[in-house]
Protein backbone atom coordinates (compact mmCIF):
# COMPACT_ATOMS: atom_id res chain seq x y z
CA UNK A 1 0.00 0.00 0.00
CA UNK A 2 1.39 3.78 -0.72
CA UNK A 3 0.95 6.17 2.03
CA UNK A 4 1.41 9.89 1.74
CA UNK A 5 2.52 11.69 4.74
CA UNK A 6 2.28 15.31 4.32
CA UNK A 7 4.46 17.46 6.92
CA UNK A 8 5.18 21.73 6.24
CA UNK A 9 8.39 22.63 8.43
CA UNK A 10 11.95 20.79 8.64
CA UNK A 11 11.50 20.87 12.34
CA UNK A 12 8.39 18.71 12.12
CA UNK A 13 9.85 16.49 9.16
CA UNK A 14 13.63 16.11 9.84
CA UNK A 15 12.90 13.93 13.66
CA UNK A 16 11.16 11.70 11.34
CA UNK A 17 13.85 10.83 8.24
CA UNK A 18 15.86 8.45 10.56
CA UNK A 19 12.59 6.31 11.36
CA UNK A 20 10.91 5.91 7.97
CA UNK A 21 12.66 2.72 6.89
CA UNK A 22 14.69 2.52 3.96
CA UNK A 23 15.04 4.95 1.49
CA UNK A 24 14.61 4.56 -1.92
CA UNK A 25 14.78 7.76 -3.94
CA UNK A 26 13.77 11.33 -3.70
CA UNK A 27 12.23 14.03 -6.78
CA UNK A 28 10.90 17.38 -6.88
CA UNK A 29 7.52 18.08 -8.89
CA UNK A 30 5.99 21.60 -8.24
CA UNK A 31 8.64 22.84 -6.65
CA UNK A 32 7.93 19.87 -3.53
CA UNK A 33 10.18 17.56 -2.49
CA UNK A 34 8.74 14.00 -2.24
CA UNK A 35 10.82 11.25 -0.88
CA UNK A 36 10.64 7.99 -0.98
CA UNK A 37 10.65 5.15 1.81
CA UNK A 38 9.65 1.32 2.74
CA UNK A 39 8.41 0.32 6.09
CA UNK A 40 6.51 -2.86 6.89
CA UNK A 41 4.77 -3.50 3.64
CA UNK A 42 4.30 0.01 3.09
CA UNK A 43 5.44 2.22 0.67
CA UNK A 44 5.32 5.97 2.39
CA UNK A 45 6.05 8.94 0.55
CA UNK A 46 6.91 12.09 2.45
CA UNK A 47 6.14 15.23 1.14
CA UNK A 48 7.60 18.51 2.67
CA UNK A 49 4.83 20.81 1.86
CA UNK A 50 6.16 24.17 3.13
CA UNK A 51 3.46 26.27 5.38
CA UNK A 52 -0.09 26.99 4.09
CA UNK A 53 -3.23 25.62 2.61
CA UNK A 54 -2.40 25.77 -0.76
CA UNK A 55 0.96 24.41 -0.15
CA UNK A 56 -0.35 21.18 1.80
CA UNK A 57 -3.47 21.02 -1.01
CA UNK A 58 -0.98 20.96 -3.65
CA UNK A 59 1.43 18.18 -2.04
CA UNK A 60 -1.80 16.08 -0.95
CA UNK A 61 -3.52 16.52 -4.45
CA UNK A 62 0.00 14.68 -5.90
CA UNK A 63 0.51 12.29 -3.65
CA UNK A 64 -2.88 11.44 -4.67
CA UNK A 65 -2.71 11.83 -8.19
CA UNK A 66 0.47 11.31 -9.60
CA UNK A 67 1.95 8.83 -6.96
CA UNK A 68 -1.40 7.04 -6.37
CA UNK A 69 -1.49 7.11 -2.10
CA UNK A 70 -4.29 5.64 -0.80
CA UNK A 71 -4.21 6.94 2.36
CA UNK A 72 -2.80 10.45 3.66
CA UNK A 73 -0.86 10.67 7.14
CA UNK A 74 -0.14 13.88 8.63
CA UNK A 75 2.01 15.50 11.55
CA UNK A 76 2.11 18.87 12.52
CA UNK A 77 2.45 21.37 15.35
CA UNK A 78 -1.16 23.58 16.60
CA UNK A 79 -2.14 25.91 18.66
CA UNK A 80 -4.77 25.17 21.79
CA UNK A 81 -8.12 27.20 20.98
CA UNK A 82 -9.94 25.52 24.36
CA UNK A 83 -7.18 24.28 27.29
CA UNK A 84 -5.06 21.87 25.41
CA UNK A 85 -1.57 22.02 27.02
CA UNK A 86 2.09 22.46 25.21
CA UNK A 87 3.38 19.08 24.30
CA UNK A 88 0.25 17.83 24.29
CA UNK A 89 -0.22 14.83 21.44
CA UNK A 90 -3.87 14.89 20.14
CA UNK A 91 -5.23 13.40 16.79
CA UNK A 92 -7.80 15.58 14.57
CA UNK A 93 -11.55 14.18 14.57
CA UNK A 94 -12.45 16.97 11.86
CA UNK A 95 -11.35 19.74 10.17
CA UNK A 96 -12.93 22.95 9.13
CA UNK A 97 -11.69 26.02 6.58
CA UNK A 98 -12.11 28.71 9.05
CA UNK A 99 -11.06 31.32 5.97
CA UNK A 100 -13.68 29.60 3.46
CA UNK A 101 -16.86 32.60 3.53
CA UNK A 102 -19.70 31.87 0.75
CA UNK A 103 -22.69 32.84 3.05
CA UNK A 104 -24.17 35.67 0.90
CA UNK A 105 -24.49 32.31 -1.31
CA UNK A 106 -26.72 30.78 1.47
CA UNK A 107 -23.59 28.25 2.18
CA UNK A 108 -22.89 27.65 5.71
CA UNK A 109 -19.55 29.40 7.41
CA UNK A 110 -16.38 27.91 6.56
CA UNK A 111 -18.17 25.61 4.27
CA UNK A 112 -16.85 24.58 0.87
CA UNK A 113 -19.22 25.49 -2.35
CA UNK A 114 -19.23 21.38 -3.20
CA UNK A 115 -19.48 20.45 0.27
CA UNK A 116 -23.26 20.75 2.30
CA UNK A 117 -20.91 20.42 5.75
CA UNK A 118 -18.23 22.50 7.09
CA UNK A 119 -16.67 19.38 8.73
CA UNK A 120 -14.33 17.01 6.94
CA UNK A 121 -13.91 13.82 8.89
CA UNK A 122 -11.17 12.28 9.62
CA UNK A 123 -10.74 8.40 9.13
CA UNK A 124 -12.96 7.28 12.10
CA UNK A 125 -11.53 3.83 12.35
CA UNK A 126 -7.91 4.91 12.96
CA UNK A 127 -9.15 7.98 15.22
CA UNK A 128 -11.10 5.26 17.44
CA UNK A 129 -7.74 3.51 17.65
CA UNK A 130 -5.61 6.14 18.62
CA UNK A 131 -8.61 7.52 20.81
CA UNK A 132 -8.48 4.32 22.80
CA UNK A 133 -4.52 4.73 22.78
CA UNK A 134 -5.09 8.04 24.83
CA UNK A 135 -5.14 11.05 22.27
CA UNK A 136 -8.27 13.18 22.62
CA UNK A 137 -10.10 13.39 19.28
CA UNK A 138 -10.39 17.41 18.44
CA UNK A 139 -11.76 19.23 15.92
CA UNK A 140 -8.88 21.66 14.60
CA UNK A 141 -9.53 24.95 12.73
CA UNK A 142 -7.51 25.57 9.69
CA UNK A 143 -6.55 28.73 7.85
CA UNK A 144 -4.00 30.96 6.27
CA UNK A 145 -2.84 32.78 9.20
CA UNK A 146 -0.74 32.10 12.71
CA UNK A 147 -3.05 32.60 15.30
CA UNK A 148 -1.52 34.90 17.86
CA UNK A 149 -4.90 37.33 18.31
CA UNK A 150 -6.90 36.14 21.85
CA UNK A 151 -10.03 37.85 20.24
CA UNK A 152 -9.55 35.96 16.88
CA UNK A 153 -8.73 32.79 18.91
CA UNK A 154 -12.12 33.35 20.55
CA UNK A 155 -14.19 33.45 17.15
CA UNK A 156 -12.78 30.65 15.81
CA UNK A 157 -13.74 28.88 19.04
CA UNK A 158 -16.92 30.35 19.30
CA UNK A 159 -17.62 30.12 15.37
CA UNK A 160 -16.87 26.06 15.22
CA UNK A 161 -16.11 24.92 18.55
CA UNK A 162 -13.13 23.76 17.35
CA UNK A 163 -10.41 23.18 20.02
CA UNK A 164 -7.11 23.36 17.78
CA UNK A 165 -5.89 25.21 14.76
CA UNK A 166 -2.49 25.07 11.95
CA UNK A 167 -2.40 26.48 8.80
CA UNK A 168 -2.42 23.29 6.58
CA UNK A 169 -4.79 20.62 7.60
CA UNK A 170 -7.87 21.89 5.29
CA UNK A 171 -5.77 21.95 2.37
CA UNK A 172 -4.97 18.30 3.15
CA UNK A 173 -8.57 17.15 4.71
CA UNK A 174 -10.64 19.17 1.36
CA UNK A 175 -8.05 17.79 -1.38
CA UNK A 176 -8.80 14.05 0.22
CA UNK A 177 -12.29 14.39 0.59
CA UNK A 178 -12.72 15.02 -3.28
CA UNK A 179 -10.67 12.31 -3.98
CA UNK A 180 -12.37 9.93 -1.72
CA UNK A 181 -9.09 9.23 -0.06
CA UNK A 182 -8.81 8.47 4.08
CA UNK A 183 -6.77 10.98 6.30
CA UNK A 184 -5.51 10.86 9.61
CA UNK A 185 -3.55 13.96 11.37
CA UNK A 186 -1.69 13.47 14.36
CA UNK A 187 -0.76 16.86 15.97
CA UNK A 188 1.52 18.51 18.93
CA UNK A 189 0.30 21.18 20.76
CA UNK A 190 2.86 23.97 20.37
CA UNK A 191 1.12 27.26 21.88
CA UNK A 192 -1.70 28.42 23.35
CA UNK A 193 -2.43 30.87 20.09
CA UNK A 194 -2.68 33.62 22.21
CA UNK A 195 -0.56 36.92 23.00
CA UNK A 196 2.68 34.01 23.72
CA UNK A 197 2.12 32.15 20.79
CA UNK A 198 4.96 33.40 18.66
CA UNK A 199 7.45 32.98 21.59
CA UNK A 200 5.97 29.51 22.45
CA UNK A 201 5.85 27.88 18.84
CA UNK A 202 9.43 29.33 18.26
CA UNK A 203 10.64 27.00 21.83
CA UNK A 204 8.32 24.08 20.48
CA UNK A 205 10.04 23.19 17.17
CA UNK A 206 13.42 22.23 19.34
CA UNK A 207 11.58 20.09 22.07
CA UNK A 208 11.96 16.38 21.50
CA UNK A 209 8.75 14.90 19.50
CA UNK A 210 8.99 11.79 21.60
CA UNK A 211 5.95 9.69 21.79
CA UNK A 212 4.74 11.13 18.45
CA UNK A 213 7.46 9.32 16.91
CA UNK A 214 5.40 5.56 17.61
CA UNK A 215 2.07 6.92 16.98
CA UNK A 216 2.47 8.41 13.61
CA UNK A 217 4.73 4.74 12.80
CA UNK A 218 1.46 3.16 13.78
CA UNK A 219 -1.19 4.74 11.94
CA UNK A 220 0.79 4.12 9.15
CA UNK A 221 1.63 0.14 9.77
CA UNK A 222 -2.46 -0.24 10.29
CA UNK A 223 -3.56 1.88 7.61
Amino acid sequence: MKIGFVVAMDSEYTPFLGKLGRFVESEVSCGIEFCKYELFDRTIFLAKCGIGEVASSAATALLIGKFACRYIVNFGLVGSLSGSSCGSLVCVRDVVHYDSDITAFGHPLGAAADMPSPFVASDKQMIDRLSALGLPALRLASGDKFVADPAFKDKIRSDFSADICDMEGAGIALTCARAHVPFCMIKLVSDGADSAATEDFKASKERTFGRAFDVVLSVIREA
